[in-house]
């Protein structure tokens, strides 16, 4: 029993003297490093942003991740980051198991570029929402004159959301022009003349008026003959000659 009894302890000090060597020899684990990055991003915005923009973002944020140490990451300050930009809707990140950093972004959808009344540039998004630049240039509607920050989530906002509903008139608009009242000009792609709109109301019955009238009126007789096209009341089309 004797002999026993100092068998199990022997073994027992001989255990424990391997694992202290060990940790003694190893010293402490070492942190597993991050082995890269993988960005998704819808397809609708890969015209827009690239996987290298989310990179050089986060690099001129001090978040640069590849090779750091995976537990040092935080995801919750990526997401932040990348939120930050106006053109971001919603951020995703999280660490896979084989130590790679996965984001997800998801971006707003500009639909019109904007020139407010102090010259400012911006754009605005199918939402309303204000994007402030772009990483590229985007082929779009633009609008000028009298516009604010409100008019772009309300009349503008309307009239941006008629043009990328129907691509007729979307690919047919260079610019649309707000007055003092609040009063719209179209100025077309094709044809050298200006079209007065009004108010932003009736848009479908407008415009429907003004394709008919491009399709029996100006193919006939030329797209030149008239400088204004006038849509704004009810089941007319008033034009006035080119001197």
């Amino acid at each position: 029993m004797l002999k026993k009894t100092a068998l199990i302890l022997t073994m027992f000090i001989a255990g424990a003297y391997i694992i202290f060597a060990l940790m003694f020899l190893t010293g402490k684990p070492q942190e597993s490093s991050c082995k890269g990055i993988a960005v998704s991003i819808d397809d609708y915005a890969m015209d827009i942003l690239a996987v290298e923009d989310i990179e050089s973002l986060l690099r001129s944020k001090g978040l640069a991740i590849n090779d750091r140490p995976i537990n040092n990451i935080s995801c919750d300050k990526i997401e932040r980051t990348i939120e930050s930009s106006s053109l971001i809707e919603n951020c995703e990140c999280f660490k896979s198991h084989r130590e790679i950093v996965g984001i997800n972004v998801k971006c707003k959808r500009p639909i019109m570029q904007v020139f407010d009344k102090e010259g400012r540039e911006f754009f605005i998004d199918d939402k309303g929402d204000i994007i402030n630049g772009l990483p590229k240039a985007l082929y779009l509607p633009v609008a000028n004159g009298n516009i604010d920050r409100e008019m772009a989530k309300n009349e503008l906002l309307q009239i941006a959301l008629f043009l990328d509903e129907n691509r007729f008139w979307q690919e047919q608009t260079e610019q649309i022009f707000f007055t003092s009242n609040k009063e719209a000009l179209l100025v077309p792609r094709i044809g050298n003349h200006i079209v007065e709109i009004g108010r932003i109301e009736n848009l479908d019955e407008k415009f429907s008026k003004l394709r008919k009238f491009y399709d029996k009126g100006l193919n006939e007789i030329g797209w030149n003959k008239y400088s204004k096209i006038n849509i704004e009341f009810k089941n007319q089309v008033i034009c006035t000659k080119r001197r």
